[in-house]
Parts: C-alpha cells; sequence; structure tokens
C-alpha cells in the first residue's frame, strides 16, 4: 500500500511539473545559415532533455563495447582464483591425509593457476616435502622468504626442515630470521630458547628461557663460554648468587675473581660455596695457589673452618696432611672421615697412602702395625661403596666433568655430583683419579 501511494505522488508531482513546463509561454528561434527553427519554449525544454538521454545512452553502449576485453579478462581471472582455491583446499586436505601424490597434484595445479600466491607456493612446498623431496620443497620456500608478507612462513618451513636434518645452527639462524619477521610468536620464542641450548648459545638461551629454567646452570655456562672478561665476571657473579651451592657456579666466579687479581673476594667466594655444599674441586681450586706443603696445610685449616665437622672438611685436612708429611694428623682426619660416613674407595686408598708413608716414615716402628693396617685398608677397598661422580639423574649416564646439559639426552641441569650405591658401577664414562678427586656422600638429584 505504501509503495502504491509512493509511486502516485511521484506521478502527480511528474503530472504538476510537466503542466507548469508546460504553462511557460515565449518561443526560442535558432537560425543557422538559411535554415530557422523556431519551437515553443516548452517544447525546446522537451527536445533537450530528450537529446541529453540520447547522448547518455550513446556514451553507454560505446563505453559497454569497450570494456568488453576487461570484462572477460576480469571474469576468466575470478574464474581461476575460484579453482585455484579450490585446488589448494584439496592439497591441504590430501597433506592432512598423508597422501602425496593428491597434494603433489593438487599443488602443482594450484601453482598454475594462482602462480604468486603465496598460499599456493606454501601447499606445493608441504606438498614437496610430503612426498620425500627435499629440495623442491626448500626451493619453494625460499621464494616465499622473499616477499615482505610471506617471509615467515617460509622461515617457519625452512626451520623445520633444518630440524629435521639435526642442523641445529642452521635452525637456530633460521628461527632469530622468523622471529624479525613476526615478532611476538610464543611458541617460536620457546624454540629459539631450545635451539640455544641445543648449539650451546648459553648468554641467548638466558634470555629467552622463564624463571623456572635452571639459571645458575644457563649462566655458568654462559660464563665459561663468553670472551669478554667484565661480561664473562657478571655472568659468573648471577651465577653464583642464583646457586651458591652449585661447585661450578662458584669456581667460574672465583675464577673469574682470581684473573682479576681479586684473591681476597675469590677465596671468600670458595669458603661461601664450601659452606653451601664442599666438593672436592673447590678444595683444590683453593690450595692450589699454595706449593709448599705445610702453607698449603694451613690453608686447608682455614677453609675448614666454614664446615668443620663436614666429612668432606676431614678427607680434605688428611690429604693436606699427608702431603706434608704429617702421618699422624693425616691418619686422624681420616678416620674422622670414616667415621662421618665416607665410606668410600678413595678414603682408603687414601688410608693406604697414609699406612704406606707410615712404614716408610723415620717414626716407622717394626712395621707389623703398620702392615695390618695396610693390609686392612687394602682389603676394604672392594667392598667400600663407589667414588662420587658427576651423574645424569634424568638418564643415568655417568660424566668425568660437569655439564650444564647431559650430553646423552641433552637434558639441561641434571648433572649432578652423586654417590652411587654400594655395587652400582662408579663410572659408565671416566674412573675419577683418587689423587686429584674427593668427595662426600650427595643425594641424588643435588647439585655439588
Amino acid at each position: 500500500m505504501r509503495r502504491v501511494l509512493g509511486f502516485l505522488i511521484l506521478a502527480a508531482i511528474l503530472l504538476a511539473i510537466a503542466f507548469a513546463i508546460g504553462a511557460i509561454p515565449g518561443t526560442l528561434v535558432a537560425t543557422v545559415g538559411t535554415l530557422t527553427i523556431s519551437l515553443s519554449l516548452p517544447l525546446a525544454i522537451l527536445a533537450l532533455l530528450v537529446t541529453i538521454i540520447v547522448v547518455y545512452l550513446v556514451l553507454r553502449l560505446i563505453g559497454l563495447i569497450f570494456s568488453v576485453p576487461s570484462r572477460f579478462g576480469r571474469g576468466r581471472h575470478e574464474r581461476q582464483q575460484r579453482q585455484g582455491d579450490r585446488a589448494i583446499t584439496r592439497a591441504m586436505v590430501a597433506i592432512a591425509a598423508a597422501d602425496p601424490r593428491t597434494a603433489l597434484r593438487e599443488s602443482d595445479r594450484a601453482r598454475r593457476l594462482l602462480p604468486q600466491a603465496p598460499l599456493a607456493r606454501l601447499v606445493s612446498a608441504e606438498a614437496n616435502r610430503l612426498a620425500g623431496r627435499p629440495e623442491e620443497a626448500e626451493a619453494e620456500f625460499r621464494t616465499l622468504t622473499e616477499q615482505q608478507d610471506s617471509a615467515f612462513l617460509g622461515y617457519r618451513g625452512l626451520l623445520r626442515q633444518a630440524i629435521d636434518q639435526q642442523d641445529w645452527p642452521l635452525a637456530a639462524d633460521l628461527a632469530r630470521r622468523a622471529e624479525v619477521a613476526h615478532p611476538g610468536a610464543p611458541w617460536l620464542r620457546a624454540e629459539r630458547a631450545r635451539l640455544a641450548l641445543r648449539t650451546g648459545s648459553w648468554a641467548e638461551a638466558l634470555t629467552l628461557t622463564g624463571p623456572e629454567a635452571p639459571r645458575a646452570v644457563m649462566a655458568t655456562a654462559a660464563a665459561e663460554a663468553a670472551t669478554d672478561p667484565i661480561e664473562a665476571l657478571r655472568l659468573a657473579k648471577d651465577a653464583f648468587n642464583a646457586d651458591s651451592s652449585l661447585t661450578p657456579a662458584a669456581l667460574a666466579y672465583a675464577r673469574r675473581l682470581r684473573l682479576a687479581r681479586e684473591e681476597r673476594r675469590s677465596d671468600k667466594v670458595v669458603v661461601t660455596a664450601w659452606t653451601a655444599a664442599p666438593h672436592p674441586e673447590l678444595a683444590e681450586f683453593y690450595l692450589d695457589t699454595e706449593t709448599d706443603p705445610i702453607v698449603r696445610m694451613k690453608r686447608a685449616e682455614q677453609l675448614a673452618g666454614a664446615k668443620p665437622a663436614h666429612p668432606e672438611t676431614h678427607l680434605m685436612l688428611a690429604r693436606a696432611a699427608l702431603a706434608a708429611k704429617l702421618v699422624g694428623e693425616a691418619r686422624r682426619q681420616a678416620d674422622l672421615a670414616l667415621a662421618g660416613g665416607l665410606d668410600q674407595r678413595r678414603v682408603w686408598l687414601l688410608k693406604a697412602d697414609i699406612e704406606e708413608a707410615a712404614s716408610e716414615g723415620p717414626l716407622a716402628g717394626t712395621g707389623e702395625a703398620e702392615g695390618a693396617a695396610l693390609r686392612t685398608a687394602l682389603r676394604r677397598i672392594p667392598a667400600a661403596q663407589p667414588d662420587p661422580r658427576w651423574h645424569c639423574t634424568a638418564c643415568g649416564t655417568d660424566h668425568a666433568v660437569w655439564h650444564p646439559a647431559c650430553p646423552a639426552c641433552g637434558v639441561l641441569g641434571r648433572v649432578d655430583w652423586v654417590a652411587p650405591r654400594r655395587g652400582e658401577n662408579a663410572s659408565q664414562v671416566a674412573l675419577i683419579d683418587r689423587t686429584a678427586v674427593s668427595g662426600d656422600v650427595a643425594a641424588p638429584g643435588s647439585r655439588r
């Protein structure tokens, strides 16, 4: 009803306008050469309107004729676009279904229909990768990296290939480039952290890992790898502050301080670490500044004051006393270490050395008592507990030296100083030299 009413109102308005124009008086006269045209003014207005309409229609017709090729080309492009989109969809479905033949066929068709489309190149790369054609896939991924909008897709594809090939330095470089192309991706940050750990880029790993990571372990490794002395000292300090019971962290910091000629601060670090967790490598570092056996004994007594009742302290003093030819003191300290629960092979080996030195010394008696003590010590060695060693608590592999990440399984922060149980194989890698290493029993999982 409203439409009918609107049409009637519009018709009434048009009729009113027509009557108004028809009522306009006057005549329009035009002379062209000998031709004179005389029209009433309403008729002249009507002729002008008809002329305008005819000219408009002619121009529209001409435009339509000239637009036929472009319309045809646009229609063809739209058809190619639709067909190419369908080919991409079918290729993606084939890739998801692990159907390399269909994926290659549909991706090739998509590349023909949409040669410049990044998605067509992406499905082509993935199809070639699925079909076991890494060279073709790499070429497609590299082409994607040349376009700003699709660079991230290309770098991600190349990153996956590098990881599959276990080319970790290349993978780390590609991960950095991918983050430049598309910063802020959480999974990429985690991937970069894993690759930094895999390649030993500890300083980079420190910046990428979260607070749950063993930062003292990574900072220690970063300090050992740093070439700048100032940066190495800073990293070692951070590692020690994060965990003063981690012996490698304490040693890294103390070494850097000693290189900087800050002996007192270096000694203080070792004393603090010894208080937290006595370890034979700490004692070795602390004592190696002196060569005179008597002076070394006095220096060992200074370190012993930080943890006087600990079995490792007694063992350190026993070794220092034996080197200074203080056989009685060496025997006493070794017995205190045994009484403290350090029933290990290295302690009985030291006891054997002590009794052998006693039998050869200037105060040796008939040798009967010393000989019996020596035989007792040698007899106890096979039945004693194995010596402590660096041990990966994740995979169970032994190591001759500490590693931030286990070389066998790659797990970070699980190489700890532990003593195996009685009867367990003491070392799967190398036997620890009894004259260079000694230590107390540490619970599995503790870092010493």
